[in-house]
């Protein structure tokens, strides 16, 4: 069957019918861009508020974080402050009493009963302790001010020297035994104080033993993090209150027994929690402590021993 092409009206209708066609066609395409326009501008509108909201949240965020370190600058200044009071106001009228302890007991030189004398030698002791006490509580507070130096430490080198004062001064006999330790990333001064109150912890706490045992040495990690040790075999302590062992001017011995202010743990934990890191204890009275402590995990820290 062959199809015959329109000619005349045939063609004309044809040709009309195209064009109606063309023309529903694009109005559809109209509409149908209409209404992609339409949601294109509603999903705009819709980000833009969205981002209007975090914009909102941000400088919220902005303004309590610019609120919180105005507060932290002033508890700064205030703890400034505090050591200035403590180091000025506490420490002079301190030192007139143990001055004018020490006139009365020349003054009264051999004209004084046992009692009474004893009762001097009490006052200017207390003086002197009170007087550490201060020294140590401003050593504690600068701890939290001081700026922060952050390198890579080996602990052998910080140790060496603290075991070289003990022996000079305390002229006991004691066994040390140190072995292989990471290095670590740390502000070396603070981390010289940790291992300074650590090893003077063990050598203090093992004066009934002959001969003392101090171990320092690294075991193992924890969450990736060196885990660095001191280890003694002195008196030890009960695991019942060691809720109180990093308090600051916290004892578990008496003073008589073993001297001290109480601060030295107190310090290691503060610098330590400035690190990131953690400090704990393992003892048993009279089998020795273990304190352990690690120093947080930066992504440089490097990871050869020494």
């Amino acid at each position: 069957m062959s199809i015959a092409h329109p000619t005349g009206d045939c063609a004309t209708l044809t040709l009309v019918l195209l064009v109606l066609a063309v023309v529903s066609a694009g109005g559809v395409l109209l509409v149908r861009c209409r209404r992609m326009r339409h949601a294109t501008a509603a999903r705009a509108g819709a980000e833009r508020a969205s981002g209007d909201a975090s914009a909102a949240r941000i400088l919220a965020l902005e303004a309590q974080l610019a609120q919180r370190t105005a507060e932290i600058e002033a508890l700064n200044k205030e703890l400034e402050s505090f050591s200035y009071s403590v180091s000025h106001d506490l420490k002079a009228p301190l030192r007139h009493i143990s001055g004018y302890v020490q006139l009365l007991a020349d003054a009264t030189e051999g004209r004084l009963a046992e009692e009474p004398r004893r009762y001097l030698d009490v006052i200017a002791q207390a003086g002197v302790h009170m007087g550490g006490l201060i020294d140590d509580l401003l050593s504690f507070s600068r701890l939290t001010r001081g700026d922060m130096r952050a390198a890579r430490v080996a602990p052998r080198d910080l140790v060496d020297p603290v075991i070289a004062r003990m022996q000079a001064t305390r002229g006991r006999n004691i066994e040390w035994r140190i072995s292989e330790m990471p290095l670590v990333h740390a502000d070396p001064s603070m981390l010289g104080i940790v291992y300074e109150k650590l090893i003077g912890n063990a050598v203090k706490y093992s004066a009934p033993r002959d001969p003392a045992v101090i171990e320092i040495g690294a075991a193992g990690e924890e969450s990736g993090r060196p885990v660095l040790y001191v280890r003694d075999n002195g008196v030890g302590f009960d695991m019942a209150y060691a809720d109180r062992l990093f308090g600051i001017f916290q004892r578990l011995h008496p003073r008589e027994d073993f001297e001290g202010t109480g601060t030295g743990l107190a310090t290691v934990q503060r610098i330590i929690a400035r690190h990131g890191g953690r400090v704990w204890a393992r003892t048993a009275p009279g089998e020795g402590a273990t304190f352990y402590f690690t120093l947080g995990n930066p992504t440089d820290a490097p990871t050869n021993s020494v």
